[in-house]
């Protein structure tokens, strides 16, 4: 709690409470409106996949202009093109209402433009504070964005069965204005002073070498690949669980998001609160939450229930903010803040790209052989391949 001793702060933290609001809303809406207009597992999982593939191409090269830029500039641009984005989006549906391919167009520029908000909010944050509280900045960050994972479901999913999926992609638009309005009162720590920059090329490649030769970073950035691909992409097609497996309708998807909204909530008050913080090595206890997060999926599968569905959908969001947290403490405190938005772009690549190759991959492979059995599977492969990979991070 020590970062919310800085006035500075404390205006930022209250203007990304709004912001991730819009955020985990925008998602749900998008996730419904992909289930609403295919019935395919596929498809929602394509729609998950293209508002975070982007990142494996575009977030290399704007992790290397955050290093460089003017950073309250750079988060000004990235919400304000993420609202305007939006309510064309909403003008969209009450024109015309969304078919396969105007859906797929608005995920994809949700896609880039995530890919250049990524490594600036998470460069920012912590230039806010002294140096010795970006830990707590982390932590506090996951708290706020967990928050909003608990609640906007909630108020999205009832928006979503009471009106025009429209009227929840506006009030996601909306929401993102805080953040406009808050970001011209801020100062970020400067960066280190440079004689001359280097071309992006070789920017990009200083920074890929950097977490080359910090061996705990990598460590952190490879187990974060592996976890982000099984868990966090299952997380990503869960209107296929809601309506597809159980016919709850966007009501029941609100329900399941918000129940990995509980579980991440209070992953992150353990975290706030001082439980495991740890940024010089991985311990023993992430190892085991990392295998053991994984292995939950099979149940889903193998208990085919509602009850059973919401309270393991609750324990994955425990569990992926926990390693989640975890893991990225792990690289920001040990990243200089000349190198940060290279290295925490990278980190992004690895971990939504991760995630969106692990929802299409599932949405795929649920189309096939039924989503049931793909969880099951999941599981079981999922939790080897972690084992494997804590034993060879030593």
């Amino acid at each position: 709690m020590e970062a919310l001793r800085s006035p500075m702060f404390r205006r930022y933290y209250a203007a990304s409470a709004a912001s991730v609001q819009a955020l985990w809303a925008q998602r749900v809406a998008l996730g419904w409106l992909a289930w609403e207009v295919s019935a395919s597992p596929a498809y929602v999982g394509a729609v998950a996949a293209l508002s975070m593939a982007p990142t494996l191409i575009s977030g290399p090269v704007f992790g290397v202009l955050v290093d460089r830029a003017d950073i309250l500039r750079a988060a000004r641009w990235t919400t304000l093109t993420m609202a305007v984005v939006l309510f064309v989006a909403v003008l969209w549906q009450a024109l015309w209402g969304f078919g396969l391919i105007s859906l797929a167009v608005v995920a994809l520029l949700i896609g880039v433009i995530s890919s250049a908000h990524h490594p600036v909010r998470m460069s920012l944050a912590p230039r806010l504070v002294p140096y010795d509280l970006v830990a707590s900045v982390v932590a506090l960050s996951s708290v706020n964005f967990n928050t909003a994972r608990l609640i906007a479901p909630v108020w999205a999913g009832v928006l979503l069965a009471m009106a025009d999926p429209g009227w929840t992609l506006l009030a996601a638009a909306v929401l993102y204005l805080p953040m406009i309005v808050v970001l011209p009162s801020l100062t970020a720590r400067p960066l280190p002073a440079r004689s001359e920059q280097p071309s992006i090329l070789r920017a990009l490649g200083d920074g890929v070498a950097y977490v080359w030769r910090a061996p705990l970073v990598l460590q952190a950035i490879m187990l974060t690949a592996a976890f982000a691909t099984v868990l966090r992409g299952f997380l990503e097609i869960l209107p296929v669980l809601a309506e597809g497996v159980h016919g709850r309708g966007p009501t029941g998807l609100g329900v399941l998001t918000a129940a990995a909204g509980a579980g991440a909530l209070l992953a992150a008050a353990a975290k706030t609160a001082g439980w495991g913080v740890v940024s010089d090595r991985i311990t023993p206890g992430l190892k085991v939450g990392l295998v053991a997060g994984v292995g939950a999926l099979s149940a889903i599968g193998l208990v085919p229930r509602w009850d059973v569905a919401v309270g393991v959908v609750m324990i994955l969001g425990f569990a992926s903010t926990y390693c989640g947290v975890t893991l990225q403490s792990v690289v920001q405190s040990n990243v200089p803040d000349d190198f940060r938005g290279r290295v925490m772009s990278l980190w992004v690549v690895v971990g939504f790209g991760a995630v969106a190759l692990g929802a299409l991959g599932l949405g795929v492979i649920s189309d096939l052989i039924g989503l049931s059995a793909t969880l099951i599977w999941a599981g079981l492969v999922g939790a080897l391949l972690m084992a494997v990979l804590s034993l060879r991070s030593g």
